[in-house]
């Protein structure tokens, strides 16, 4: 079972060697808790060995900036991201219905981020709860098979709201779409000393692992509980 580096030495022996290289890895928890950041060092480190990285970007939220801190080679890294900017789930699900066609053996990682937030706004506006619910559960078969055929890992980052039949608790938009076709699911969260990952699904790990970070220059660093 192949992994890919996540660009963190501690975040790599948390997930005994890094994400897993055939399955699709959801990372979810409120704004502001590190989501995209996991996905920025993961993405750099893939670009670095040479291979391409696809990032699909709904949210507007790529900062130039933010890779020439985590590397002093982004000039080459950002040659190697194929960047698709949708600003609407109808433009999301056209780049999802070419997207096979656009992996091939360079392609080292799939960044979606995020998943949902134009699904939020396609639900808030649509008659047809089925139909984009449909929709979305088309885009993230696309993911698995691409993953597990092609050995390619993919990252999706996704939001969440309040439980509030459990207050102390989050849920993840999209429910059972995304909890059924992630392998792997790693919940963040905004605390007073640091930022908390939990391990809450894996397919070979104990469910409930858990450690603190806090984002660094160069991408993030273990806080010590």
């Amino acid at each position: 079972m192949g992994k890919i580096s996540t660009g963190s030495v501690f975040f790599d022996e948390f997930l005994a060697g890094g994400y897993d290289q055939d399955i699709i890895t959801t990372i979810y928890g409120p704004s502001g808790s590190g989501k995209t950041n996991l996905c920025l060092i993961a993405a750099v480190q893939i670009a670095l060995t040479g291979k391409q990285v696809v990032f699909i970007d709904t949210e507007g939220g790529i900062a130039v900036d933010r890779i020439k801190q985590i590397t002093s080679q982004w000039n080459e890294v950002l040659e190697r991201f194929i960047f698709f900017s949708p600003t609407t789930f109808s433009e999301q699900d056209e780049v999802f219905s070419g997207l096979r066609e656009k992996i091939d053996l360079n392609v080292g990682l799939i960044v979606v981020d995020s998943i949902s937030m134009l699904y939020r706004l396609a639900l808030g506006q649509s008659n047809e709860v089925y139909d984009v619910n449909a929709t979305l559960g088309k885009q993230i078969a696309c993911l698995v098979e691409i993953a597990r055929k092609k050995k390619i890992p993919v990252l999706v980052t996704n939001q969440v709201y309040a439980d509030f039949k459990q207050p102390d608790t989050v849920k993840m938009v999209g429910g059972d779409l995304l909890k059924y076709g992630s392998k792997c699911l790693l919940e963040l969260q905004n605390l007073a000393n640091g930022r908390g990952l939990l391990l809450r699904k894996h397919r070979s790990l104990p469910e409930g692992k858990s450690c603190l970070f806090r984002i660094v220059g160069e991408g993030i660093e273990e806080v010590e509980s």
